[in-house]
């Protein structure tokens, strides 16, 4: 097997050529049982465990999704050209925002959509790096690493990425791009590379990085020159073009003195982040793998200096650099930000590709270790990083519950509320006319068969009394009953959460909803009871002006809670 221009120059493997014959395995080892078959097996399980994240997260956008969405639509749901070729806090997201618009218009909206795409996204970045796997390894040591691929790639460090859909439309198509790109010119194919570079910068501005490693890639293939200076060449039209046209710059420096070690530190933290919410650890981590990939890269050089072979680490070198480049790139920006970058999981996927990359340059370079010891190892390495991700994973789905809240806060017209949920009230118009959740007909207040708009009688609604030794069901109100703002309290029902939770307006009809289980230990510690999540929080529309009256459900059954100062808990 050959790589690269079929010029007949031999890649190297280790300490043979790829011309050398491969020892055939042992019958039956490509039975079901094989352990490269179970490796891929478990190289599926971290996809599956990212798609149930996916269809478990919010229906509704998060947080910059909803800006992308007011620039590139018109108030009554078309297209905005214009504002596609925008920036969205300086990164170019012309195709992700076109993406928006399109999903929006054909499919309703929806969060869970994008997080599948991002999904399918990362799965293809999975099968590339694969791709780059030479064939002499055999077939464990290639399941091995792509199992420990999917582990990184999927990590619950960076669930960021896939549960805030719009979040990795941007990051991880950038991704994507940049590996298709390291592909392509691995395989001669330039012109496609350079193409699919120019597409993954218009999906994010990580992918500028792709451009300095597509030049070092083609120099150690020993590409003519244009095809070395080509990239460079591009690559600073590129950066010239973004710092000439997108706009103001928003302040992120708090004005502390930075150093060059401030800088260091932040892109050692980046690389890092996958091993350790700390600055500190994550920022040991990220030095040992910033020195193990600028290793590999200086022997790359070496070897291209002293022979005219192409080796198999050589790609590896560029997916390396890619993922340092963009690692700078993010840690300049954000350094005089004082933003901890180590706790941040949108960038889990940067360092993720570097690991990737460290894994496959070891294996690649040291062909005489076994293939249990590779596989042991690789799949180690993953399943740790694997776990240490789930305190960000945590951080994560802890902000489902609000994007519930926030639903009925737009479909309310609580603007107030949308707007201190961190989200776009501009954005509402245009939601509306393309029908986007939450204003079609999968939106609900999550309370059984009532709705907005239905009617609830004063006989159905039994009065909330006072906790006591033998009473243990109550209630109570926080703060007023208010249209667009957030009313906040608690409720029980024989020392259980309630389910949900109503806004009434005077004559009984439901104006508003809100989220349960929200957590109250103060009332949990009070009352003696196990359960500390006894609070709720609910929002009702501007237009009903006053007597509001909260309601919670439990077992099928309406309480209604005092105003808020007549009840207390115990």
């Amino acid at each position: 097997m050959r790589y690269g221009r079929g010029d007949g120059v031999p890649v190297r493997f280790g300490g043979m050529s790829s011309n050398a014959p491969v020892r055939a395995g042992r019958p039956g080892r490509s039975s079901l049982f094989a352990p490269s078959t179970l490796l891929l097996v478990l190289a599926a399980v971290p996809v599956a465990a990212m798609l149930f994240e996916v269809l478990r997260s919010p229906r509704l956008h998060f947080l910059d999704y909803w800006s992308i969405l007011t620039r590139v639509t018109e108030d009554d749901g078309s297209l905005n050209p214009r504002g596609v070729l925008t920036y969205q806090n300086e990164h170019p997201m012309f195709l992700p925002g076109l993406l928006f618009w399109v999903e929006a218009k054909l499919l309703g909206g929806y969060n869970q959509v994008l997080g599948l795409l991002d999904v399918v996204m990362v799965g293809s970045t999975l099968v590339l790096l694969r791709r780059l796997l030479p064939r002499e390894l055999g077939d464990t040591k290639r399941a091995a690493l792509t199992a420990g691929f999917s582990l990184l790639l999927f990590t619950t460090s960076g669930l960021h990425n896939f549960a805030f859909g719009f979040s990795g439309a941007g990051w991880l198509s950038a991704n994507l791009a940049a590996v298709g790109s390291l592909v392509l010119a691995w395989k001669g194919r330039q012109v496609g590379a350079i193409a699919t570079g120019l597409v993954g910068c218009a999906c994010y501005g990580t992918a500028f990085a792709v451009w300095p490693a597509l030049a070092l890639v083609n120099w150690l293939r020993r590409e003519r020159a244009r095809w070395v200076v080509g990239p460079l060449v591009i690559g600073v039209v590129v950066v010239l073009g973004w710092a000439l046209t997108y706009g103001p710059r928003p302040s992120l420096d708090k004005g502390d003195l930075l150093g060059l070690d401030s800088y260091l530190a932040a892109v050692a933290a980046a690389l890092g982040q996958l091993w350790s919410t700390h600055q500190d650890v994550a920022t040991g981590a990220g030095v040992l793998a910033g020195l193990l990939l600028a290793g590999f890269a200086g022997l790359a050089v070496r070897r291209r200096l002293g022979d005219e072979l192409q080796h198999p680490q050589t790609p590896w070198v560029g997916v390396a650099v890619y993922a340092a480049g963009a690692a700078v790139m993010i840690s300049a920006a954000r350094a005089g930000a004082g933003l901890d970058i180590a706790s941040t999981s949108r960038y889990a996927s940067i360092p993720a590709l570097a690991a990737c990359a460290a894994l496959a340059l070891v294996v690649i370079s040291w062909p005489g270790f076994s293939a249990v010891r590779v596989a042991g190892a690789v799949v180690a390495v993953g399943l740790a990083t694997y776990a240490i991700g789930s305190v960000q994973a945590g951080h994560v789905r802890a902000q489902y519950a609000k994007q519930d809240l926030l639903a009925i806060a737009m479909r309310t017209g609580a603007t107030t509320v949308v707007t201190q949920l961190r989200s776009k009230v501009a954005a509402l118009p245009a939601a509306r006319a393309l029908g986007l959740y939450p204003f079609n007909e999968d939106f609900s207040l999550g309370c059984g068969t009532h709705e907005l708009g239905d009617v609830i009688g004063a006989d159905a609604l039994t009065p909330l009394r006072g906790v006591s030794a033998t009473e243990r069901t109550g209630g109570n109100l926080d703060t007023p009953a208010v249209g667009d703002t957030l009313i906040n309290g608690w409720a029980m029902v024989a020392d259980k959460r309630v389910d949900c939770v109503l806004v009434l307006d005077r004559a009984g009809t439901v104006v508003g909803g809100g989220i349960t289980a929200v957590p109250r230990p103060d009332v949990a510690q009070v009352l003696g009871v196990a359960d500390p999540r006894l609070g709720f929080t609910a929002v009702a529309g501007p237009s009903t002006a006053g007597g509001h009256r909260v309601v919670v459900s439990a077992g099928g059954r309406f309480y209604q809670l005092a105003s808020a100062g007549e009840q207390s808990p115990g």
